[in-house]
């Protein structure tokens, strides 16, 4: 399926090639069946066709042959190709002879094809080769020493063929070998010395084979790798070090592995990127990834962790993405997450979470998803997203909700923020009895009501809209507020980065002096995203803004939403 994908990548592109006003020039002499869709660019593709065309165009630079039935790699006299791509034909066995006439190549492509064989001395010819790409064929093994005359070769594919063995003497004199692919194939655990040369590696990946167990020193000749996968493995453990002289390493993917355990100080300081999905790990040291000032991504999720130490992310300075989503998680500590200014996206979902503390994510304003549905969540706290910016998605259903006067913080936020909460359908009531099965957002606040005491007690949201009281030193405080005396006018201007559950309550005018203590004349004004509040209000002579208002008094107010 990759595969073909990736080749329908290849055609849509190739289809796209401008033809330069000299389309009918070109074709005229190019061979039959293919066309020349530049000076230098010739592509067949026909089932009839049962070999490689004899007389390619001396201007021809890249030939790429797609799904004929030409079943033997052959140039009957020099051409002067750069670019080889055979995708999807019938080649089982590359000839020690296949390429003499092709001296000038350097790029070379045979994938998708049932090739079993490259005879030694295949490749003798192609000095100049920087690229060698053999995906999904059905090569078990090399000849040891086929690669050694490749000595400009930046970039070797070997994806997908059930390669059994590859060994130093395979790769050795590759001493410009940037990117090597070897996934998806059978190879067992790896010899200390089979990176043993390859000094200017910057990519590896080793995914999907079977791989049991590192070496310490696998990776000693390696120190400018930057990317490195040994996702679909059957790794059981990370030796002490194994990572640490690795000082340019950007990426790690250990996904879908058997590590159960981690110790401190494993993983360089480097790293911006590190995938443990789907390993063993029951639980993590506090230090576990405590140099990683650099990482921006981190995925633990699909392991069997119970719970995270507290401070496991308190170093994490620089993360964005954080998954810790299908574990056993009951509970988190408050301040989990505390000091990680640049965190934007949390997969909490499918774990055990029954209580989230209010000012979890006070640190997260910059937060753009959180994930927090499949858990055992039965209420929020009030103020629980007053952090999130309008721009937040969230997913909290498939949790019991217990829909009682606990829930009228999470319903009114769900009014005013609907639009930020994915399947908001789906939030459904568990408990109590009357209500079980509906819509928490279809519920009038009529419904959310507390049966006895200590319900009402727990609750943390109050029935309803609450006073807010201003004050001079208050407003000054506050973060996103500034307050000035304008001709006797005081003016409090707020910037609001998110968009919260609030509310406002003022006097409607006319008023007099003896009723500003009374609520009789209160009217509540709901803020729903609201990136701008500008307030005026005038005091009046008799306080002489010496004294707290009360309530707030708004003559003129200029709402902008």
């Amino acid at each position: 399926e990759e595969m073909a994908s990736s080749h329908t990548i290849i055609l849509f592109a190739l289809l796209q090639l401008p033809f330069y006003g000299v389309l009918s020039r070109t074709n005229a002499t190019c061979p039959g069946p293919c066309q020349c869709f530049s000076i230098t660019t010739m592509i067949c593709s026909d089932d009839q066709m049962m070999a490689l065309p004899a007389d390619i165009p001396p201007q021809v630079r890249t030939l790429i042959v797609v799904a004929s039935s030409v079943g033997a790699v052959a140039f009957r006299e020099e051409v002067h190709l750069t670019k080889l791509v055979l995708l999807n034909n019938p080649v089982n066995m590359v000839s020690s002879h296949a390429f003499e006439q092709l001296t000038g190549l350097e790029e070379l492509e045979i994938s998708g094809s049932p090739l079993m064989a490259i005879e030694s001395g295949a490749f003798q010819t192609l000095c100049k080769l920087s690229t060698l790409l053999l995906n999904n064929n059905k090569l078990k093994i090399l000849p040891p020493g086929i690669l050694d005359v490749l000595q400009r070769l930046q970039t070797l594919q070997l994806r997908g063929n059930g390669l059994q063995y590859l060994g130093t003497k395979h790769l050795h004199n590759l001493h410009n070998l940037q990117h090597l692919d070897l996934s998806f194939n059978q190879l067992p655990s790896p010899d200390e010395d089979f990176l043993s040369g390859l000094d200017q590696l910057k990519t590896l990946d080793l995914g999907l084979n079977q791989i049991s167990s590192l070496l310490k020193g696998i990776f000693s000749a390696t120190l400018q790798l930057r990317i490195l996968s040994l996702r679909g493995n059957q790794v059981t453990n990370l030796p002490q070090g194994i990572f640490t002289q690795l000082k340019s390493l950007e990426e790690l993917n250990l996904r879908d592995n058997r590590v159960s355990e981690l110790s401190a100080g494993v993983f360089p300081g480097s790293l911006k990127k590190l995938v443990l999905r789907g390993n063993g790990l029951v639980q993590l040291p506090s230090t576990a990834f405590g140099d990683l000032r650099y990482l921006t991504h981190l995925d633990l999720s699909h392991n069997r962790l119970s719970t995270i130490p507290a401070e496991l992310l308190q170093n994490l300075s620089s993360l964005e993405y954080f998954s810790i989503s299908a574990n056993q998680i009951s509970e988190l500590h408050g301040t989990s997450f505390q000091g990680l200014l640049n965190l934007k996206t949390i997969h909490l979902q499918a774990n055990n979470l029954s209580f989230l503390e209010a000012d979890l994510f006070k640190d997260q304003e910059e937060m753009s998803r959180l994930f927090l549905s499949r858990n055992r969540l039965q209420s929020l706290p009030y103020g629980f997203f007053e952090s999130f910016g309008i721009e937040s998605l969230v997913q909290l259903h498939d949790n019991p909700w217990h829909c009682n006067c606990s829930l009228l913080y999470l319903r009114e936020w769900l009014e005013y923020s609907s639009g930020a909460v994915e399947e908001v359908s789906q939030i459904l009531c568990f408990s109590p009895e009357p209500v079980r099965g509906k819509r928490l957002a279809s519920l009038g606040k009529d419904q959310l009501v507390c049966t006895n005491s200590s319900e009402a007690k727990s609750r943390d949201d109050p029935t309803g809209p609450m006073d807010v009281e201003i004050s001079t030193s208050a407003a000054s405080k506050t973060k996103h507020c500034s307050l000035q005396d304008i001709n006797g006018t005081l003016v409090i201007k707020c910037r609001l980065m998110k968009c919260s559950n609030l509310k406002w309550s003022v006097l409607k005018p006319p008023f007099h002096l003896h009723e500003l203590g009374s609520h009789s004349w209160l009217t509540t004004l709901p803020l729903i995203q609201s990136d701008f509040l500008l307030c005026f209000y005038r005091a009046a002579a008799a306080l002489s803004c010496r004294s707290k208002p009360p309530l707030m008094i708004i003559h003129q107010p200029a709402l902008f939403c």
